[in-house]
This record gives structure tokens, sequence and C-alpha cells, in this order.
């Protein structure tokens, strides 16, 4: 468990000098083509982009320099695999945006900071102030010009030795399960070896151009098996009485991005939160399935988490109170992607009770609700209907959550699952990863452990009364 961001002086005074910027290009020029944009791609539009932090110690026999020409090359050599990351936005003929694979290439920069690595890895690697600027410091989703690269490389080096690798990724362009493809293959290239999984970018499953698309809402829909009550499952449902004309996703009329973003996030209170980092071992995760008579290590760390962060943010006891989750629908979809399928491939399932309820009743209840909404989000007439959703031009995941009455609420994102510490370039695996930046209140940031057991991290940020009574609550047994 990571106690409370504390600022030191030192950290107060960091400076990142950045002292070069590149584009490293794909080895091999790729066939110049365009590439649709699914909807499920189009709704992560408005969203801030997917930012890591890797920090890895220093090769005794390597200078910054070959590691730098070494990243590089490895870089330009996967790029011809997943050559849409080199590759602009560009609004088609059609008003619908879409891909232009011209192989402009990947923004590497090259920085240094006045920070020692050995003081991180002595506290541990807690999250430092100075953790956003170890990647590229710019707003891709409020991009109008589609002017900038889809994936930003920003390599910085720590006095002493040792670096951070920050990764900066348009979500518009590809999902968690991508981005993690892509580092492993990448990481793969460094270490001279051939890629072991491919991509694959067939994206037709997801074209609407022969079908009828159907008016679709968003609606809530009372729970009564298990003998659950008080609960509401959002579903998308066939609505043929709505008058709306479902027009083709452009972004004419539509609401800009970095204002839709401002409305979910709590962006005024962002100054006054805390991050930390809860670790949930093997043995506690057991005793959760026990008690929350849970079927998975998910479910029973997420029924905790949801009870305790909505204690912990003091929700009136009449409030409404949400629990939020983004299910990999690739083999759900017909027909069946595979694993390695590159873009946006999730279906949203969002589930609503209040405080009272959810707080009152034994953990089980919160289980059931995650388990039941699991099943729900990732059923294959959701993944259809959520397809045909997205279909129309005001439609975003910040307006659908604005739209379902969004307030307090538990959005759990990332994955255990994702090989966070399996990324090695050749000179080691990594010390520490980190996402760069949170921008929601009370999120449930899931990671795998360090030491590659069954242990789950949750990450997550609050103002510091209330993270002081998550800290608190979090692993009683009681609650």
């Amino acid at each position: 468990m990571d106690p409370m961001t504390v600022m030191t002086a030192k950290e107060a005074e960091a400076v990142v000098n950045v002292k070069t910027s590149s584009m490293v290009k794909p080895a091999i020029m790729a066939h110049r083509q365009t590439m649709f944009l699914s909807n499920l791609d189009l709704g992560w539009l408005p969203i801030n982009n997917v930012q890591r932090l890797f920090f890895y110690p220093q090769s005794p026999f390597n200078e910054y320099s070959s590691l730098i020409e070494g990243l590089k090359k490895s870089l330009s050599s996967v790029l011809v695999y997943f050559y849409p990351l080199a590759g602009r936005l560009k609004m088609g003929e059609s008003g619908r945006l879409e891909v232009d694979c011209n192989d402009e290439g990947v923004e590497f920069r090259e920085a240094s900071i006045n920070i020692l690595f050995q003081d991180l890895e002595k506290d541990g690697f807690r999250r430092k102030p100075f953790f956003p600027k170890l990647v590229h410091e710019v707003d891709l989703s409020a991009d109008e010009t589609y002017t900038r690269p889809l994936l930003l490389i920003q390599f910085t080096a720590f006095e002493g030795g040792g670096i951070c690798i920050g990764t900066t990724l348009h979500h518009v362009i590809a999902d968690g399960n991508s981005f993690w493809h892509f580092m492993t293959s990448w990481a793969e290239c460094s270490r001279g070896l051939p890629l072991s999984k491919p991509p694959q970018h067939e994206r037709t499953v997801f074209k609407r151009d022969n079908k009828s698309t159907l008016s679709i809402s968003f609606k809530a829909h009372e729970i009564i098996s298990n003998g659950i009550a008080g609960v509401k499952i959002f579903k998308f449902v066939s609505d043929n009485s709505q008058s709306d004309h479902i027009n083709p996703c452009s972004r004419r009329n539509v609401e800009k991005p970095n204002e839709a973003l401002e409305k979910w996030v709590e962006t005024k209170r962002k100054t006054e939160v805390i991050y930390s980092t809860f670790c949930f071992t093997e043995a506690m995760i057991q005793e959760l399935k026990q008690r929350s008579r849970a079927s998975s290590s998910f479910v029973a760390v997420a029924a905790q988490f949801w009870r305790c962060a909505m204690r912990a943010r003091e929700v009136p006891q009449e409030e409404s109170v949400y629990f939020s989750l983004f299910g990999d629908c690739r083999v759900r979809v017909k027909p069946p992607l595979p694993p390695t399928y590159f873009g946006n491939c999730l279906c949203i399932g969002l589930a609503q009770t209040t405080a009272n309820i959810l707080i009152s009743t034994d953990i089980s209840f919160a289980a059931d609700v995650i388990q039941q909404l699991i099943n729900s989000c990732t059923s294959e007439d959701q993944i259809n209907y959520l397809i045909d959703w997205a279909d129309s031009p005001d439609r975003s995941f910040v307006k659908l959550f604005r739209e379902a009455g969004w307030n307090y609420g538990t959005n759990a994102v990332s994955s255990p699952r994702f090989p966070l510490y399996e990324i090695d370039h050749g000179w080691a695996k990594p010390s520490d990863v980190q996402t760069a930046t949170m921008n929601e209140i009370g999120i449930m940031f899931l990671s795998c452990a360090k030491d590659g057991g069954k242990s789950i991290c949750v990450s997550t940020c609050l103002p510091q009364h209330q993270m002081d009574i998550l800290n608190h609550l979090l692993f009683c047994s009681s609650q």
C-alpha cells in the first residue's frame, strides 16, 4: 500500500529538459491507405489519452545514446506491423474520421530530469508531482486539426542513471489490449526477436454500410433475478419509436472533446487530489472471495473497492451511486475477432443503486451486481446495439455517462492481466510501471503486481481526507 504523496523541496523543483524531438517512421514504408475507424473507436475521441510510465534501471553496458538508438531502431521495425500508429487522423469525404496511413511517424522525444533515479527506488516509486512531465504534455483529444501523431514517446534520463519511457497513445486508435500488444511487440523487436503475435487490422465486422441502422437508447432496467432489489443495469435497447434520425458518425456540430470531458471529470478539484495505490495480496483476495461469494478475483476486489470508495466520499444516503466497466468483446462479435485485433473493441457496462443500499448491505450484494453487470455488458446483443448506438454524430462515452446521471461512481479501468512488467527491451524489465495521469475522482485503476503473482493493485485519486478514510476502510474485514 502506498502512503499519500508528499512533495519534497527537491521534487517541487524537478525540471525536465527536452533536448531533441524527432519522427520515427516504419523501416519499410507501407502501401498508403485509409483505415476505417469503427464506432467503437470513435466513441473514445473525447477521452483523454492512454499515458503510461515505464521506469528502468540503466544497463551498466550501455550509454544513453546507444539505448536511444536501439529503441528508435526497434520502434521503426515494429511500426512496419503496427503501421496505423505512424499515420494521422483525417476527415473523410463523408464527414467521418479515418486514419490516413501515411507513414508520417511516431514522435520520439529525448529529455533529462534533475532527479536521482535512486531516490525513486528508495521511495518505492511512490507517485511524485513531476510524473506528468515524463510524458508529452499535450491533449491529443482536443486536436481539431488532426496534425498530431497518434503515438508519442518520451525517453527521460535521470541523474545517476535510470530512465523513464513515457508513452502517450490516442485512445481513438487502440484500447488497452491493443496498447499492451504493441508494447510487447516493440520489446520483442528490441531484443531481436520476431513478432510472436502480428496484429490483425481487418475491420469489416464493424462496418454498417449495408445494414439498416437501428434507433438505440441506453436505458436502465431493474434487476429482479437472484433476489436483488434496488439496482438498475443500463442496457442498450432498440427503440424504433424514437423520432430522431440516426446519421453517420461525424464531427460536425459535435461538442468539442475537451468541453465534453470537463463536464465528466471533476477538473476543479484536480489540484486538491492525491494519488495512492493499494495492493490486494492473494490471501486478501481469497478472503474477499469467501465473504462476497464472488466467482472471480476481479469481482471480489471491485465489490470491496466500490463500497469503501463510496463510504470514503461520504455520499449522501439517498444519492445514486454507479459502477462502470469496459469489457473486451473481441470473442463476442460476429464473426469473432482474434485477440490480436488492433483497435478498440470494448463494451460498456453501467450499474446504479443508492448509497444507502450499497453501503448498508453485505459485500455479496455489490459482488452480485458487478457479476450481473459483466454478464449483461458482454452479451452479443449489447455489443451490436452499442455499435449502432454510436452511429450518431453527437454520441460519445462521455455523453453517455452524463445522460445516465453519473455523479458518484467507480469506473474500473485497465486490467491485472496486462503484462506491465514484461516489457523488456533487452537490458532489464521495468522496475515500476504507472499511469501518468488520472482524470476521475475515485477511479479504480487495476494492474498486476511486480512479483508476477496473483495479487491485484488498485490505484485511485481522491481528496486527502477521503483518501485517509479509504485507507482505513479498504482492508477492514468488517467492511
